[in-house]
């Protein structure tokens, strides 16, 4: 099997917790944080990794690294996120129309934001930009961020195995799997975000930002209904 195995066998947990914990402090750490999840579930499943741990190291790295940025959007890095929030696809009409929608609608917009595809990038410096109140969103964030992690992380702890049993039948190594399945999740998303977009140079910013969050069918799936029951936004950064 490939060396990725080993590392993930050997320092998994710990990956795990400090990959998630960058990408919900705001980092674009350019790695597809569902399709991690789900190949830690499937370490788990056959023994190499506790599913307990797998699951609390997930779970406390989001609630972390989330409530970090959640500050630093409240406070000092509030006009930061405005000025330079673009470059990486939080544009303020995006920010706007995020911190609008949780602040008047509550815990349960934030807990379907932070565990939804397409929707997580941005929800929680929304939350810190709009002064969204602490309860209210530590319940929002615990709820979605339960929902996100357990689901992929269980999707893979169960499905995993029959996955990887057949890939060792047909002799597919494992990463060629996982790089392209990552390729293929960059492109469809890219697709899904032009077909919401008014085709602007910066399309693709956010779209490249949602990859590395979530490319994982299931998730793919999910955002395609959504681009198909949602009217398409009038300007050209939507969440």
């Amino acid at each position: 099997m490939p060396d990725i195995l080993s590392v993930l066998d050997t320092y998994g947990v710990l990956l795990l917790f400090a990959i998630l914990l960058l990408k919900e402090i705001g980092i674009p750490v350019p790695i597809p944080g569902d399709l991690l999840m789900l190949l830690a579930g499937a370490r788990a499943a056959t023994g190499n990794l506790s599913l307990l741990e797998v699951l609390l190291a997930a779970t406390v790295a989001g609630f972390i690294g989330a409530f970090i940025q959640y500050f630093l959007a409240r406070g000092p890095g509030r006009n930061a996120i405005y000025r330079f929030g673009k470059y990486v696809g939080l544009t303020p009409a995006r920010l706007d129309k995020a911190s609008a929608t949780v602040k008047s609608r509550g815990w349960v917009a934030i807990a379907l934001a932070r565990a939804l595809p397409g929707l997580r990038i941005g929800a929680v410096a929304a939350c810190g930009l709009a002064s969204v109140p602490l309860a209210t969103f530590a319940t929002g964030l615990l709820a979605g961020t339960l929902l996100f992690v357990g689901f992929h992380t269980l999707l893979g702890f169960f499905a995993g195995p029959g996955v990887g049993a057949l890939l060792s039948t047909l002799n597919i190594p494992l990463l060629p799997v996982l790089l392209l399945l990552a390729l293929l999740g960059l492109a469809a998303w890219l697709l899904i975000k032009r077909r919401r977009s008014t085709h602007t140079p910066t399309d693709h910013v956010p779209a490249l930002l949602d990859w590395t969050d979530a490319c994982c069918p299931v998730c793919l799936a999910a955002a395609s209904l959504e681009t198909r029951l949602l009217p398409a936004q009038p300007h050209p950064a939507t969440t």
